[in-house]
This record gives structure tokens, C-alpha cells and sequence, in this order.
């Protein structure tokens, strides 16, 4: 004989609010009607079904953002929000992700730019390779680029050193913890500028008369997706890359807005040049003030 767990009346309470219940699942608090035994059956039928939901959510979130620009943002004003994640939360694990990245790749030998790969490659003489490489002169191996120039502040890197000129002062830091702070500064940086740039979609769709919250939503999405493909141009690091990194995400932008915002084309390309020039200024200010307040802080650090 089969036996049989006994299942609980509709109309009894929830177990976790005490809400009487016509539904499988609560209409005050959402939890499952569902008869508990505690048993290791149901604990894991129960994470089995929790991660599946999860996965659902998160591939099929994924797969709008990349293949359907601004059906996102449309559906979440719609109000069809429970099968796809929130905006803010694709827009950080995206943003998380490439700035992390970006952060790890000053801890592993960029192959494209090692010097002793290149040494050895021109070369071809791994006994001579390891002498230049040891050189007393390091400047015989590694170059000096200037990352940036203003009056009485300089930052500078040869080799694995950042050279940070304040005034009449130098100092030496670690060209890795350097890079790695300035990446973690200018992605608080960027998650601030998403309100300048809903502002300025607001302003250049002003007769819309979209509310500014709609704004900040499509600019959720449209960064989500810039910060997936810039993984790319972490993981290959070739100009070609980039080219396409940049070409792609021109293409996201155009479709993501002529979607969402529903304008003919010659009014979608306009706006879309006027948005791309004004926020574009934006990053470039917001990046240069991101280089010189890391500077600052990383000299500051240094000398505590």
C-alpha cells in the first residue's frame, strides 16, 4: 500500500503569517502552501526547486538583455517584473564582475605586454632573454608612460612602479595596488553617474513624457550590458577587441533606444550623438578627477 504525505486543505492558514489561504501560495507574504515534514527530502526538493527559479531568472534576464535592447526596460514599466531580475541587480553583478576582472588582471602577467615574452621573442635566446631582463638598468626593459599631467600633480608608471609627483614631492607605489584602486574608485564612480545619465535621456526625450525613474531604468540596462561585452576586452586584450567591444555596444545603444523610445531613425541617431558627446565629456571628467583623487589617496595611504 502507497503511502502518501496528506496534503493541506486550500482553505487552511499560512504557516508563516497565518493569512487564511484559497491559492498555492500566500497572497500576504508569497510562501509556498505547501504540507512540511522536515525531512531531508523536502529540504532538498526545496533548494533543487529555489535554484532552478533562480537559474530561469537569471538565463532568461541574460538572454533579453543581449539579444532584445530595451524589451527590459519596457517590461519592468509594465509591471512584468517577477520573471526577470531587477535592473539594479543585473547592473551590479555586470559592473562587479568587469571591475573585478579588471582588478585580477594586474595580478597575472598580461601576455600581450610581457616584457620578458617580448625580450625572448626578439631574441630567440633564453640565456640573453634572462641577462636584459636583469639588467642594473631597468629602463632597458620597461618603458615610462605618463598616465596623466596637470600643473602640480604627475602619475606616471615604469615597470611594475607608479610615480606620483605632488608639487616638488615623489612617490613610488606599486603599480598593481595603484590600477587595482583606481578600478574599484571610478566603479563607485560610474554606479553615481547614473542619474547624469538618465538626466540627460530625460532632457533629450523631454516631450516623451516619460517619468525620470523610466530614464534611470533603460540606463541600468544599457550599462549592464557595456560592462558584460567590456569583460571581453579584459579577458582578450587585443585592439581588435576593443573595435568590436565598441562597435557592438554603438549598435546595443542605437537599437535599445529606437526600441524603448519608439522614434523614427534620423531622430534616434541624433539623439543617440548628442547623448554619446555629453555623457562621454562626463566619463572623461568623472575618470581624470577618479585618477587624481586615487593618486592622492594612495600617497596619503602610503605615508600613514
Amino acid at each position: 500500500m502507497n503511502k502518501q504525505k496528506p496534503r493541506m486543505n486550500l482553505n487552511s492558514q499560512c504557516l508563516n503569517c497565518g493569512t487564511e489561504l484559497k491559492a498555492k501560495f500566500c497572497p500576504q507574504c508569497g510562501q509556498k502552501h505547501k504540507d512540511y515534514h522536515l525531512s531531508f527530502k523536502d529540504l532538498f526538493s526545496d533548494f533543487i526547486e529555489e535554484l532552478l527559479d533562480i537559474d530561469s531568472r537569471v538565463l532568461l534576464s541574460l538572454r533579453k538583455l543581449f539579444t532584445s535592447p530595451g524589451f527590459l526596460t519596457a517590461e519592468y514599466v509594465k509591471g512584468r517584473r517577477v520573471s526577470y531580475l531587477p535592473p539594479v541587480r543585473i547592473y551590479l553583478v555586470a559592473s562587479v564582475l568587469f571591475f573585478l576582472a579588471l582588478s585580477l588582471k594586474t595580478l597575472v602577467p598580461n601576455l600581450q605586454n610581457n616584457m620578458f615574452l617580448q625580450e625572448l621573442t626578439e631574441s630567440g635566446a633564453l640565456d640573453q632573454t634572462i641577462e636584459v631582463m636583469t639588467d642594473s638598468n631597468p629602463e632597458k626593459a620597461t618603458g615610462e608612460s605618463t598616465l596623466f599631467s596637470e600643473d602640480s600633480i604627475a602619475i606616471t608608471r615604469s615597470g611594475s612602479m607608479a610615480k606620483i609627483a605632488l608639487g616638488d614631492n615623489h612617490y613610488d607605489v606599486q603599480q598593481g595596488d595603484f590600477l587595482s584602486n583606481f578600478s574599484d574608485n571610478f566603479g563607485k564612480m560610474m554606479f553615481l553617474l547614473l542619474p547624469v545619465a538618465a538626466l540627460q535621456l530625460k532632457m533629450l526625450y523631454w516631450r516623451r513624457k516619460k517619468v525620470y525613474i523610466e530614464h534611470l531604468i533603460f540606463s541600468l540596462h544599457v550599462h549592464a550590458f557595456i560592462f558584460s561585452i567590456l569583460i571581453l576586452t579584459v579577458i582578450i586584450d587585443y585592439t581588435f577587441m576593443i573595435w568590436i567591444v565598441i562597435l557592438w555596444s554603438l549598435i546595443y545603444l542605437y537599437l535599445a533606444m529606437k526600441n524603448y523610445y519608439n522614434q523614427s531613425h534620423p531622430k534616434t541617431i541624433s539623439k543617440m550623438f548628442l547623448l554619446l558627446l555629453s555623457y562621454g565629456l562626463t566619463i572623461m571628467l568623472v575618470m581624470t578627477l577618479t585618477l587624481v583623487a586615487t593618486a592622492v589617496g594612495q600617497v596619503l595611504g602610503n605615508a600613514g
